[in-house]
């Protein structure tokens, strides 16, 4: 119960800080995306530009202002509402003009400014993007009862890392197979970082850190959120061992990012039950930010 009253005296405040800001504005995953892609590029000695990250957060905002409003349409009567759907309902129309423009800015872009190859591989990531949201948003219980449900946390995770990868991979020529081979396993890991925040999310924003009180999740997010410290563990363990190993500084420096975001999402697990479903999200995407501190050794 106290829980709940917490989430109800938030959902109530109109005035919220820079953070606060920087998250109900669906700025937080573009950020995590423009960012990683940028350092993938570095790590890898590619010469990336301002522009392909800016498309990449362009993109990835958009995917992520049209999920929250569909989260907010989907509501069935005594679920638990979490401040970033109520922020995008009260302004959907304002967000649906500013979608609309940009996705015409971000189509020119596409067509006009975009390497081939990128242009390829970004085709691939919409279609499947365009697929989860169909199969996510659906109503499963009433429309389609017995289709398999998807895990949704492990979706996300998989193409957000491959869609922040692109820059770099499209970068590497066919005959650079090496380089390939190389940053392939970071992009495993930054896809297990992602897998492993939504789940902590999902687990946190039910308002306290029993994982039944997530409702129905799906079966690997249950089975994730019971066993989240060992994971996100093991992934500290692997990105040590594979920053001690790496073949070059830069992706030392990715993997040293993955450790302390792991490491990050750890302490915030222990210290759930002390802040609120929105300030764990919050420091949840914060703790995804860690390549500024290895940017200068990204060399």
């Amino acid at each position: 119960m106290a829980c709940r009253r917490e989430v109800h005296w938030i959902l109530a405040r109109r005035r919220y800080n820079l953070a606060e800001w920087w998250h109900l504005l669906s700025l937080d995953a573009p950020t995590v995306a423009a960012l990683w892609s940028w350092f993938f590029a570095r790590a890898m000695h590619l010469r990336l530009s301002l522009v392909p990250p800016l498309l990449l957060a362009l993109g990835t905002w958009l995917l992520y202002v049209a999920d929250r409003i569909l989260d907010g349409l989907r509501q069935r009567p005594g679920e638990l509402v979490q401040e970033r759907h109520r922020f995008h309902a009260r302004h959907r129309t304002a967000f649906l003009v500013a979608a609309s423009l940009l996705v015409v800015l971000l189509a020119w872009f596409v067509l006009t400014r975009m390497r081939p190859e990128a242009r390829r591989d970004d085709a691939w990531i919409a279609a499947f993007a365009l697929l989860y949201l169909f199969a996510v948003h659906r109503r499963t219980a009433s429309v389609y009862p017995n289709a398999p449900r998807l895990p949704k946390e492990l979706a996300v995770g998989i193409l957000f890392a491959a869609a922040t990868a692109v820059p770099a991979w499209s970068r590497l020529s066919a005959g650079a197979g090496l380089g390939k081979v190389q940053l392939a396993p970071a992009i495993v890991f930054f896809a297990m970082l992602c897998w492993v925040n939504c789940v902590g999310i999902e687990k946190w924003e039910a308002g306290c850190t029993l994982p039944q009180a997530l409702g129905n999740p799906h079966a690997t997010t249950r089975w994730a959120s019971l066993h989240l410290r060992p994971i996100v563990t093991m992934i500290a363990l692997f990105s040590l061992a594979a920053a001690v190993l790496a073949p070059s500084r830069g992706l030392m420096a990715v993997y040293l990012a993955a450790l302390l975001s792991s490491g990050l999402l750890f302490a915030l697990d222990t210290r759930s039950s002390r802040l609120s479903p929105l300030y764990l999200r919050i420091a949840a995407d914060a703790a995804l930010l860690t390549p500024l501190a290895f940017f200068p050794i990204a060399r």
